[in-house]
């Protein structure tokens, strides 16, 4: 006896979502179920001829026999009445006796669902073979069919009736009816080049002309004449153009061409009744758009229905199914997702109509897909906001009226770049009846067109554009060449709609600037490649294949999954920015950034996407300055509020959502929100800062509330406020403190400046390399330290009286970790993290805020040094082996430094440890070691340094005056700060003073947001990875890189759109490097005296006949800004040498070595990638002289 199989088990295997009972297999005789019981007279429901029903409702179905077993007889079916029916006998006649048959039917007709079940049950009354296939435009249109299908007939999904989209499949090798997407079948048929696999091909939706389709048909064509001429080829749709479908799928009869068989569908499930925008409103609609004013003609339409419903119930309530629910569903078709949102937004205000909304479009998931065939909640009308994806194949059963704007998006290429972007345009009228069909399937429907009739008649196009003459033909190039069947142009001049030269000729051109076709070949023919062998066969964006080939090539794969992983994560919770936890935000925010720097990964990724660079433009490091009045860049978001002080939590509640606000500087008209540095490790922008400004970019702006001027000036009673108005005031959070600040107020107290600029420390707290907490270690600071030490535990101490929260500066009890002892004294400490009871801190050796002037604990950053290449190839910034070796070099013993400047609080210093040699600088060391490099220090810091050498110069000769402030101006400070405290405290008690008016805030903004330079104006989607980019370090002028996994143009054609983008490492060099190691072609430059190398031109290569580029817009012009030599040159092309054989074929191809070899490879290309990208190069400078130039080399 076989073993008992649960209904849970065999529902994993065969089925999405279908029921079993009473399942066993079992050597016993299969007994009767219930099911089969049912008589064979009944069939379906016949008042629901619908594509899909969805939802949880599907009926029961049988297991069919066991795996191994012959396939299931064919139940009997009673078709349902439709209109296509009664043509049964005469359809089937058709298209046995002709090899393509084209069958134009109104929408709900059956064509999609019953035609093919036609054949299936002839070939089953005469014991004959088939193998039939459906295609859909959609994966939804394929599913959800097959699921309806194998429901009606009483059979398993993946039984007798199966689909296939992309990489799912639900069939075996016992279906004989299966749905599935243009791109699956043609992908089949292009692999095995003949048709043979089936007996019937259904094309069904060929009005929609896409890409894919039109290729689909000229395959189809050509193989029918040439292998597969018993094949049956039905072409289906409801407003499919029939004389020119039929001409070009004609049969040579001697001179003449005779047109394939048309066959008309008389009739429709149900009247739909259409009615135009000037049977509403008189609106003049001449450009594609849609107004604020048409956004709210539908929603009036969507409330309208209830008077309508009502009055159609009293006329004839017996008409209405009882399986529908009372309130009709809409369906409002819109161009995109932008246009979903905003209608969702409108709808969502509509609290009382009790309506359920359900966004459509190619981004949601399958799960959310399905969620629009289920029935509403009694009482709720269904509303669905649907792109395209619902104008053919996705039958949604109670939908009852449709809205259409009559327009969409379609995809469009640049001529001069070859740029895609999604246009606007008017929907031609072939589309926007397919949308009036989605009404009208189970009861009368109504068709609502937002434009006049006079506008539908002359202005929108009868078809729409095939996508074969405005898209991308990349992917069908391939194809061609995987076809072997003739060279790309004349395989496509023999399309229903031939694309024109030139777009062949540039696809040629770019597929050769990946990589996929030779280079030394003809413009409009290449050979294929193995890398285009393999790009063919994967089901993605051919740069996104060409990424994974890279990623096995570096044997990076894991890394690469890695990444992706982490951009998902950020994309979602950006998305979703309102309601996410700031910490989780924020987390992975900096989790992101950290990634960012990882080698080789980073270099794969641009490898994949070349051309698509970008470089940094150039900061006005002084400007910027003087924008910030001075505050740090890398915690600093600059914002707009009307009116300062008062309004100061508002500000803080706004970007609480971002991160801990540490203090607020209102200068004017303007706001410097500093956020607290909230991680130990790292020195760069602040995640926080990044997350503030994708505020700037959210749809809805951000507002304050705010009190009229003659309110505030009434709070005053009679004193002058004209003055405060846009007065500067600092706000301190954890004091909670507000006060105004002095236009002469110094970032540097003289009187809290060491006694000398060169000094001796303790460390207490290594945060990164070069970075580090001390304080003072002269024999009266020690002396000092053990007093206070002393003092405050004698103090009776009490808890903190707040919540807990990052940076909190509060006395903790230090014990040793290593000991059981309780800890005895308590030390002044900064908390890091809290984790549930558990507290982080560090410990910064000063007790109490009222003794810091006495004892400062000071945060100290190494002058003039940054990581280097190596350093940052093999870690975030800082490798591990450089920070164990500055470790080393400073723990356990006093150290010298010599102050450079101060900036932001920080003290940037010149380190020296004593060594038997004598004293030598941590810089120096690190540097020759290879962790380090020299660097320039910012302006700013350069200006405190100006300040600090004059200030220590007049302290050593003996002339310098301490500045003294007046009294006279001391005591209007403390005027300003009397009237401040005294207007917080009467809105704080007033108890109807809520601010009545809202003013939008501008901003957030910062001046040194990363710009790109390009010979157009560029820009980073707002939704992509690193659309708020921060130059954090505006010193370094040299070039830096940032790689776009997609490059499109806006709708008017002048801005250029990135998305999915990767900042490279700010590594010297690496720019050319990249473009140098995946370019095809390269010309070097030289100097006059041809001494070094200056530059290098990378493309396509110039034209043999003329010095003309071949592909000049796609050309790269390089010019050097670190010394290239010959040794350089002769690497990148080992470095190219090894990678082409992991993407070659032939007898030393990758296909016919071993894994070992394979493996080796592996590993060299990666260790010559790190080593060549770790190497060290003296920068060059260009200063231009009268009719030459020079170039300096530089070690630093």
């Amino acid at each position: 006896m076989k073993p008992a199989i649960t209904a849970e088990q065999i529902t994993k295997w065969f089925t999405i979502g279908a029921q079993f009972a009473n399942v066993r297999i079992t050597d016993e005789p299969k007994k009767e179920s219930r099911a089969d019981s049912v008589s064979e007279g009944k069939g379906p429901d016949q008042s629901s001829p619908l594509k899909d029903q969805g939802g949880p409702r599907n009926r029961r179905a049988e297991l069919p026999t066991g795996l191994g077993s012959p396939p299931p007889p064919l139940a009997s079916y009673q078709y349902p009445a439709l209109p296509i029916t009664k043509n049964r006998q005469e359809l089937i006649s058709l298209i046995e006796n002709n090899s393509v048959v084209i069958i134009r039917g109104a929408t709900g007709s059956g064509k999609t669902t019953q035609l093919p079940q036609f054949i299936l049950d002839y070939y089953n009354e005469k014991n004959a073979c088939c193998n039939l296939v459906v295609t859909q435009p959609r994966k939804i249109g394929a599913s959800s069919i097959a699921r309806w299908v194998a429901r009606e007939r009483k059979c398993t999904l993946g039984s007798l009736v199966g689909y296939q989209v992309g990489l799912e499949k639900m069939a075996t090798e016992h279906t004989r009816l299966i749905y599935m997407t243009t791109g699956v079948l043609l992908q089949k048929l292009v692999s095995a080049k003949s048709l043979t696999e089936f007996t019937h091909i259904f094309i069904d939706e060929v009005h929609e002309r896409t890409e894919e389709l039109d290729f689909l048909l000229l395959v189809v064509r050509k193989l029918l004449h040439s292998n597969s001429r018993y094949v049956k080829v039905i072409l289906m749709s409801a407003t499919i153009n029939c004389a020119e479908f039929a001409e070009y799928f004609g049969t040579p009869v001697r001179t003449r061409i005779n047109p394939a068989y048309v066959f008309e569908v008389e009739g429709a499930p149900y009247t739909v009744e259409e009615f135009y925008l000037d049977d509403i409103q008189n609106t003049l609609c001449l450009k594609p758009n849609i107004s604020a004013d048409m956004y709210n003609v539908a929603v009036s339409l969507i409330q309208s229905f209830d008077e309508i419903e009502a009055k159609d119930q009293s006329r004839s309530a017996q008409d209405v199914s009882a399986s529908l629910p009372e309130r009709g569903s809409v369906l409002v078709f819109l161009p995109g997702l932008a246009e979903i949102q905003y209608m969702q937004e409108a709808l969502s205000k509509l609290v009382r109509k009790r309506l359920q909304v359900y966004p459509l479009h190619s981004t949601v998931t399958l799960e959310e897909q399905n969620g629009v065939f289920l029935v509403p909640v009694p009482g709720y009308r269904k509303i669905i906001l649907s792109t395209n994806i619902a104008e053919s194949s996705v039958t949604v059963p109670d939908v009852k009226y449709v809205i259409d704007f009559c327009l969409a998006r379609h995809l469009v290429c640049d001529k001069e770049t070859n740029y895609q972007s999604l246009c606007l345009t008017w929907a031609s009228k072939t589309n926007c009846n397919q949308r009036r069909g989605r009404a009208g399937r189970v009861s009368k429907g109504f068709c609502y067109r937002l434009v006049t009739r006079e506008f539908w008649n002359k202005e929108i196009p009868d078809y729409a554009v095939p996508e074969m003459l405005r898209s991308p033909l990349a992917s069908i190039v391939l194809k061609v060449k995987i076809l072997n069947m003739g060279d790309p142009r004349t395989l496509l001049s023999t399309a229903l709609t031939p694309p024109n030269l030139t777009d062949i000729k540039r696809t040629i051109l770019q597929l050769k600037e990946v990589g996929a076709l030779s280079v030394s070949s003809s413009s409009f023919d290449g050979d294929l490649t193995f890398l285009g062998r393999v790009l063919a066969n994967l089901p993605v964006d051919l740069h996104l294949g060409k990424l994974i080939v890279l990623g096995h090539v570096f044997g990076c794969m894991e890394e690469l999954h890695l990444k992706v992983h982490t951009c998902i994560l950020f994309l979602f919770y950006t998305n979703k920015f309102s309601v996410t936890q700031p910490e989780s935000l924020t987390a992975i925010c900096a989790h992101y950034q950290s990634t960012n720097y990882r080698s080789p990964v980073q270099v794969v990724i641009a490898g994949a996407f070349y051309p698509n660079y970008f470089i940094q433009g150039a900061l006005d490091e002084e400007l910027a300055s003087k924008e910030l009045s001075g505050n740090d860049p890398r915690t600093t978001v600059r914002n707009l509020p009307p009116f300062a002080f008062l309004y100061y939590k508002q500000l803080q509640s706004l970007f609480r959502q971002c991160g801990q606000v540490k203090s607020i500087a209102f200068d004017g008209s303007r706001a410097y929100v500093e956020f607290y540095r909230s991680s130990l490790r790292g020195s760069g922008v602040l995640p926080e800062v990044s997350l503030s400004l994708l505020l700037s970019q959210q749809r809805l702006p951000l507002q304050l509330q705010v009190h009229p001027a003659e309110e505030v000036e009434a709070r005053a009673k009679g004193r002058a406020l004209s003055y405060l108005k846009y007065a500067r005031v600092n706000v301190d959070f954890q004091s909670q403190t507000v006060h105004p600040v002095g236009v002469l107020s110094s970032s540097i107290e003289p009187e809290k400046l060491p006694p000398k600029q060169v000094f001796i420390i303790n460390i207490t707290e290594v945060v990164e390399v070069g970075h580090f907490w001390g304080f003072q270690a002269d024999e009266a600071s020690m002396e000092k330290q053990r007093q206070l030490t002393t003092a405050i535990n004698q103090l009776r101490l009490r808890p903190v009286p707040v919540s807990l929260y990052p940076n909190l500066l509060c006395l903790a009890p230090f014990c040793d970790i290593h000991t059981d002892t309780e800890p005895e004294n308590y030390y002044r400490a900064k908390i890091l993290h809290i984790l549930g009871t558990n507290v982080e801190v560090i410990y910064i050796h000063t007790h109490t805020h009222t003794l810091v002037s006495v004892l400062p604990a000071q945060e100290f950053v190494v002058a003039r040094m940054a990581p280097s290449a190596q350093s940052m190839i093999l870690g975030d910034q800082w490798s591990s082996q450089a920070r164990n070796r500055f470790i080393t070099l400073v723990s356990g013993h006093s150290l010298i430094v010599s102050l450079y400047s101060i900036l932001h609080g920080v003290m940037r210093v010149d380190l020296y440890v004593s060594m038997e040699t004598g004293d030598a600088s941590v810089a120096d060391l690190l540097v020759q070691e290879g962790h380090a490099r020299y660097t320039e220090e910012s302006f700013e810091s350069q200006q405190s340094h100006d300040v600090l050498v004059g200030l220590y110069q007049d302290l050593k000769e003996g002339t310098f005056t301490p500045s003294s402030t007046s009294s006279s101006w001391q005591s209007r400070k403390d005027e300003e700060k009397q009237l401040i405290d005294a207007l917080l405290l009467s809105f704080s008690k007033s108890s109807h003073s809520a601010p009545k008016c809202r003013v939008p805030v501008h901003g957030p903004s910062s001046p040194h947001k990363l710009f790109l330079f390009v010979h157009r104006s560029v820009s980073i989607e707002r939704d992509s990875i690193n659309s708020v980019l921060v130059n954090d370090h505006p010193q370094d002028s040299h070039e830096r890189m940032l790689v776009a996994a997609f490059v499109s143009l806006s709708s008017s054609g002048s801005r250029i759109l990135l998305k999915e983008t990767t900042l490279m490492p700010h590594i010297h060099g690496l720019p050319a490097l990249i473009t140098m190691l995946f370019t095809p072609i390269m010309e070097l430059r030289t100097d006059k005296e041809r001494t070094c190398f200056t530059g290098a031109l990378c493309g396509l290569g110039a034209k043999s006949s003329s010095e003309e580029g071949v592909l000049p817009e796609h050309d790269i012009e390089l010019a050097f800004d670190v010394k290239f030599d010959v040794e350089d040159i002769t690497e990148i092309n080992a470095l190219r040498g090894v990678m082409n054989k992991l993407t070659c074929e032939g007898l030393n191809g990758l296909l016919n070595l071993g894994q070992e070899r394979i493996s080796c490879l592996q590993d060299e290309a990666r260790e010559r990638l790190i080593r060549y990208c770790s190497l060290t190069r003296l920068s060059l400078i260009y200063k231009w002289l009268p009719g030459k130039h020079l170039i300096l080399y530089l070690s630093r």
